[in-house]
């Protein structure tokens, strides 16, 4: 077990940009957009590989390539504190559904696990086989899937560090792996385009799709867990139904290969592609319903909270979007004093 408090006021500083006007009319307006500035010992500022928004909708973290992860306030972009224990790349970052804990990993293999409280404490880590590419919480926080580049997805109980379980995929080099919202099934994707469906419980593999003809980066069960969203390389997002493998629909999503896919809000999905641009989909239509732009490089990440969506990426900058009147509940009433970072 390792103890450590992590309390060191970072020293990159941001910038807030003015919100600029989009090509066209929406109901998704940006909000501000955050500048990230380089650490003192870098030339550049760092390229940002996931954001995440904490449950109480106004802390994110952020990870990137320069080895750090950030946790930032959405509404100003002040860095609260900085988080500098991974020795690589920092590929994947989230907070678990009650807000109490933040999983980190990366390019150096490990798997670290963080108490959220008045200050960011170190709980424990855990050695992977392989870079990590992407982590998921199950619904109630009692589990944590890791993929990478092996050929493997390995689960843990992130309050102890202890690998639970772990199932061979359906090949190497995996880039998504998401629970379902009700916890019960795990899926998992990658290289070969197939996605691979487990019962969380007892391991058995139950489904495979061939979902796609190039590398899956981004997975999202739908809100009521009966459809899986897949994005690709290969341009399309598809729709597949969990229980019967059955293709629902395939959209093609332009020159864009897709990076990141989200759900949003209950029944649409935004994704985020190498044409730079941010889009939003219905689930009940199967039509892109938006289009967001002003990225100036890949959207390699989405995350959303109630009425707000972060987008981030290869061009160092995190958007703020205001989605409008939110269909999402409330933010959950937590007791973990996540303002008291701010002190």
């Amino acid at each position: 077990m390792i103890k450590q408090i992590i309390g060191t006021t970072a020293v990159i500083a941001t910038w807030i940009v003015p919100s600029i006007a989009l090509a066209q009319v929406s109901a998704v307006k940006l909000s501000h957009t955050i500048q990230l500035k380089p650490d003192a010992e870098r030339l550049h500022p760092p390229v940002v590989s996931q954001v995440e928004i904490h449950p109480t909708g106004k802390l994110m973290a952020v990870a990137g390539d320069d080895h750090f992860v950030r946790i930032m306030e959405i509404a100003t972009g002040r860095v609260i504190v900085t988080l500098k224990q991974h020795t690589d790349w920092v590929r994947a970052a989230q907070f678990s559904p009650n807000g109490k804990l933040l999983a980190t990993a990366g390019n150096d293999h490990q798997v670290l696990l963080w108490d959220v409280q008045e200050n960011i404490q170190l709980r424990s880590g855990s050695e992977f086989p392989s870079v990590i590419t992407a982590l998921d919480f199950n619904h109630d926080g009692t589990k944590l899937a890791v993929v990478g580049f092996d050929d493997c997805v390995v689960v843990y109980d992130p309050y102890s560090g202890k690998k639970l379980q772990q199932w061979k995929a359906a090949g190497n080099d995996l880039r998504a792996v998401t629970f379902s919202p009700d916890g019960k099934l795990v899926a998992a994707a990658g290289r070969t385009g197939i996605v691979r469906i487990w019962d969380a419980a007892s391991g058995t593999q139950l489904k495979d799709i061939r979902a796609h003809n190039e590398r899956i980066h981004g997975l999202a069960f739908s809100d009521d867990g009966t459809q899986i969203v897949s994005g690709s390389e290969d341009r399309q997002l598809t729709v597949h139904n969990v229980s019967s493998g059955q293709k629902l629909a395939s959209m093609p999503t332009g020159d864009a290969k897709v990076f990141s896919v989200s759900l949003v809000q209950p029944g649409t999905i935004a994704t985020g592609g190498s044409d730079n641009e941010v889009r939003l989909w219905s689930l009940d239509t199967y039509e892109e319903i938006d289009r967001l732009a002003g990225h100036d490089g890949t959207v390699a990440t989405l995350s959303a909270q109630g009425q707000t969506m972060v987008s981030s990426g290869f061009d160092t900058t995190i958007r703020v979007w205001d989605l409008g009147q939110s269909r999402q509940k409330s933010p959950p009433v937590l007791t973990v004093p996540v303002s008291r970072f701010s002190n």
